[in-house]
């Protein structure tokens, strides 16, 4: 029996497992935000349709994590659902998450292009970023869209990012390195000579933009790890 770390409502750390996610798949109704966060983790494609139902309510954590869920699924039919709950969704943060990732749904090309566009809002640029803090298995496209983002981070290349209060900025460049980091992006790299490439000289220049230790350290040790399997 498996168990997974998952975080709750609160954002406290809690312990899932399978038995409790067999239990949920005969259940009806939403899903709990620990367990759409289990359920991601398990790749627990039976509980979608749940993680439909998840998506709708007053819990601003629950319907985030069930929409990080279907992401992490790759349940491309969600995209429409997302997209249409999101036109009258009253939470503006749940409904331009939605959007990110619904697009990030139909390929990270489609996120690419809506980042890279200088009239994308702000935020759902930023949110498009945030699909990374999930538990989606990365693409080569995704390499690339990180890439690009970490590009216009450091560059500030975009009307918007100019503007960004310097913690904000730390946050989406923490969580562009952190998502490259993960084993899926490390492996992804050492496969894709230019794309590794261009990023190490990125990596390096990092340190120049941020006092972040953190943000740092990860760009230390992601260029460490990339070198090491060149």
């Amino acid at each position: 029996m498996a168990i997974y770390e998952a975080f709750n409502s609160d954002g406290v750390s809690v312990v899932v497992s399978d038995v409790d996610l067999d239990q949920a798949a005969r259940d009806d109704g939403p899903l709990s935000t620990e367990l759409a966060d289990a359920a991601a983790q398990a790749r627990r494609s039976d509980l979608v349709e749940r993680l439909h139902r998840s998506l709708d309510g007053d819990d601003r954590a629950g319907k985030l994590a069930a929409a990080k869920a279907l992401l992490a699924l790759a349940d491309r039919g969600a995209g429409g659902l997302l997209e249409s709950l999101a036109a009258s969704e009253p939470d503006a943060v749940v409904a331009k998450s939605f959007v990110a990732i619904a697009t990030r749904l139909r390929g990270p090309q489609a996120a690419v292009e809506l980042f890279d566009d200088p009239e994308t809002d702000p935020q759902l640029a930023r949110l498009l970023v945030s699909n990374y803090n999930s538990h989606l298995r990365l693409e080569a496209g995704d390499i690339r869209f990180l890439i690009a983002a970490l590009r216009h981070y450091l560059s500030r290349s975009l009307p918007w990012l100019t503007k960004l209060r310097p913690d904000i900025w730390d946050n989406g460049v923490f969580l562009i390195v952190n998502a490259l980091s993960n084993d899926g992006g490390v492996q992804l790299l050492r496969q894709a000579a230019p794309e590794r490439s261009e990023l190490l000289r990125l990596l390096a220049a990092v340190p120049e933009h941020t006092d972040d230790g953190d943000i740092v350290t990860g760009a230390k040790d992601l260029r460490a790890a990339l070198s090491d399997g060149s």
